[in-house]
């Protein structure tokens, strides 16, 4: 099974932190953030993992290629045009999948559980896991929003006025990703891609709720997380 990382982006709300370090080589529970990813994915029964590497992307490289999980093969492809959107990133990847692949952010710290039933509910059509909420989540302020209805992601997007699900950040992808991508679109945020996809009935919904997962951007992401992956009770696992 193949999986994609993008990894590429400069991690500018924490600075100073990443103006040595790059965002997925900063650490929770004394772990980067990218080790976190990658055994996620190995959980999962992923074996082939793509990594897209732009800012300060040959530390990540070398952290990689020293350690990564026994059996699994790590690529990289480096994104020159990173400060343009991670749409470029997704985009780069292209020539190294073949077929479908999991798709996760660097920078979101999740359960594997939940990237396994994300893989258990792939059906040959584009997935993303959401949790299930309300619009009282103080979440939706910095989290993209989604408005799934009968399995179907029918909206998405950081500022849509009517949703009931956050984006984990975590995708089951199939060619029609890249089938979607037009010119315009590369040059931006995968996530105006897969708004694309749900508008025209592409994207499905794999429900996740109860499962961790973190969307880390700023120094108190980083502090909450080491808070919610303290305590390895908490994290969900089975069904």
């Amino acid at each position: 099974m193949q999986a994609v990382i993008l990894a590429a982006g400069d991690g500018g709300r924490l600075h100073p932190l990443t103006s040595q370090t790059p965002k997925p080589l900063l650490e929770v529970r004394g772990r980067a953030l990218i080790h976190h990813a990658l055994d996620a994915l190995r959980a999962a029964a992923v074996t082939d993992v793509v990594v897209v590497l732009g800012y300060r992307g040959e530390q990540i490289r070398r952290a990689l290629e020293t350690h990564s999980p026994e059996g699994m093969r790590v690529r990289f492809v480096h994104n020159d045009g990173y400060e343009l959107g991670n749409a470029r990133s997704l985009w780069a990847a292209r020539g190294l999948v073949d077929g479908p692949f999991v798709l996760m952010m660097a920078d979101h710290l999740v359960a594997p559980s939940l990237v396994q039933k994300l893989v258990r509910g792939a059906d040959g059509t584009c997935l993303l896991a959401v949790e299930r909420t309300h619009s009282r989540d103080a979440r939706a302020f910095e989290a993209t929003r989604a408005r799934i209805r009968d399995g179907l992601v029918l909206d998405l997007g950081k500022t849509i006025p009517h949703w009931n699900a956050l984006d984990t950040g975590v995708f089951w992808c199939t060619p029609d990703v890249f089938d979607a991508m037009t010119p315009e679109m590369r040059d931006g945020e995968a996530g105006a891609v897969f708004a694309a996809l749900a508008r025209s009935g592409k994207l499905h919904a794999v429900d996740v709720s109860g499962r961790l997962w973190i969307d880390v951007d700023t120094v108190e992401d980083l502090r909450r997380a080491e808070q919610l992956f303290g305590n390895p009770a908490r994290h969900v696992t089975g069904a």
